[in-house]
């Protein structure tokens, strides 16, 4: 079934061509992975991702801020109101202070519980936190702004029943609780909190502190969100007729309203499309969609292809057409001997050269070696063998017409001519494909996925870690096993021109 000599003559005529084509291939794959492991890539999918974080986190801050500031004017503005009551019936300023100062915390109580938080959750903690750190009823509270350096000038009682007085209330909340925000962010606790929640995007602790959220930075971010909200709140209220009988509903719609408006982070500022479709950039993994999806699936299969085509044409068909097949079969040798003999040359030089480009890729990958790369070997192994099972289902496509045919131009049109369908259908299905973000991604062209069997070598499932990939290899594998079959069965059979 085997003849040594047969095997020796094909490898003695193809090996310049495979040593061309394996240089050339692993060479391009090793460009590939070094250029776009150098950085660039990942610092251009780092820079937008960062944009978004920072956008949104920003984007909480201020709301937060905003928040923040409304609940201690309201909170405020009621302590004046129960310090007003209480003098007005003791005469006594200190009587009255600490009457309010309970009352306060009364309230404090039904705004936790109108808001639907039970007493001892974090959130009930950081109302009354934010109350009473503003209002620091007898430097109670210092220790905390003795934390943050800071301290907010005391509470001026004196001028309570003035007319501005609610003026000097909204400036005292602006500052108090901007530097209660701004201390409350900047805490270890809240810290590792915000970092769990943006570990999905690949936040760590180190990350977040480079974006340069500091005291100071929060502080005047509060405060000048605080500052924005109320100046427009006002222009805004003023032109509400104040007789209405829905004017509160109205000044709920503008509160919102502002408030969405304000704290609107950068994705919220686009357009829906834009947006997703920066999301995507963001979180796209573009190292894999370059080696995996562009390299393997298509650049990388191109000149292996062209081999495969050539190669098994001048196996079969060539030498039919030549006339030298007549001389082989004239030995010894008998017909299916020669089909196993060239078919497991076939094989075996496109299982080699595929052999040397994943040594070449798992040496390229040791040496780029990033934490923005999360590409693993085995990942990178399976690649490559799903760049083989497609290589061997072409190749024996085409060695089936091979041995079909008896004029290789007939058996390279068509086998060839299949095998660059295949390709070029997996390169315009790629723009259609949901490998690429929303922003550049035609899905009508996704139709030429389907019409491709190059679409069963499945980077998607290899690079998530499902097992999708293995039945679509199995059916690369039969494709393979059945070409070859017929190829056998067609060669022993038909006639051959002498």
């Amino acid at each position: 079934m085997f003849s040594k000599a047969l095997f020796k003559q094909s490898v003695k005529a193809n090996y310049l061509m495979w040593c061309i084509i394996t240089f050339a291939v692993c060479f391009m794959l090793a460009c590939v992975m070094l250029i776009s492991g150098g950085g660039d890539i990942a610092d251009v999918k780092n820079g937008v991702e960062d944009t978004i974080i920072k956008s949104e986190i920003e984007a909480n801050i201020k709301g937060r801020a905003i928040n923040y500031y409304e609940l201690d004017e309201a909170a405020l503005t009621e302590f004046d109101n129960y310090f007003i009551e209480e003098y007005a019936k003791s005469g006594n300023a200190e009587t009255a202070y600490a009457t309010a100062v309970g009352r306060l915390k009364q309230y404090a109580d039904a705004v936790i519980s109108g808001k639907g938080y039970s007493a001892d959750s974090d959130e009930a903690m950081e109302i009354a936190g934010l109350i009473f750190y503003t209002l620091n009823p007898k430097g109670a509270y210092n220790n905390f702004y003795a934390s943050v350096n800071e301290t907010p000038l005391t509470y001026d009682m004196s001028s309570v029943t003035s007319a501005d007085r609610a003026d000097y209330r909204k400036g005292y909340c602006k500052n108090a609780s901007a530097i209660f925000l701004a201390g409350n962010m900047c805490s270890e606790e809240n810290i590792d909190k915000m970092v769990k929640q943006l570990e999905d995007f690949g936040v760590t602790k180190d990350k977040y502190l480079s974006f340069g959220y500091s005291y100071s930075f929060i502080k005047h971010l509060a405060n000048t969100t605080s500052l924005t909200y109320d100046t427009r709140l006002e222009y805004e209220l003023d032109g509400l007729d104040k007789n209405s009988p829905d004017y509160d509903e109205k000044v709920s719609e503008v509160k919102l309203s502002l408030v969405g408006d304000i704290t609107g982070g950068f994705l919220a500022s686009l357009p829906e499309e834009v947006a997703e479709a920066l999301q995507e950039v963001g979180s796209a993994d573009l190292y894999n969609l370059i080696v995996g999806s562009i390299f393997y699936k298509m650049a990388g299969l191109l000149l292996p292809i062209i081999y495969v085509i050539m190669v098994s044409n001048s196996l079969i068909a060539g030498q039919v057409d030549s006339g030298s097949m007549a001389y082989v079969l004239s030995t010894s040798t008998k017909r299916d001997e020669v089909t196993f003999t060239q078919a497991a040359f076939l094989i075996l030089s496109i299982s080699a050269m595929m052999l040397m480009t994943t040594l070449t890729s798992v040496i390229c990958l040791a040496i780029v070696s990033s934490p923005d790369i999360t590409l693993t070997y085995g990942q990178l192994i399976l690649m490559n063998l799903g760049a083989f099972m497609v290589l061997l289902a072409i190749s024996g496509l085409c060695f089936m017409t091979s041995c079909i045919f008896n004029r290789s131009k007939k058996a390279m049109a068509i086998g060839g001519g299949l095998s660059m369908f295949f390709l070029v259908a997996t390169m315009l299905g790629l723009f259609g494909s949901p490998v690429l973000p929303s922003v550049i991604r035609l899905s009508a062209l996704n139709f030429f996925n389907y019409v491709t069997i190059i679409s069963l070598f499945d980077t998607i499932s290899i690079i998530e870690g499902t097992l999708a990939f293995l039945w679509k290899f199995a059916i690369l594998l039969v494709m393979a096993g059945v070409c070859y079959a017929v190829g056998f069965v067609k060669f022993r059979k038909k006639d051959l021109p002498l």
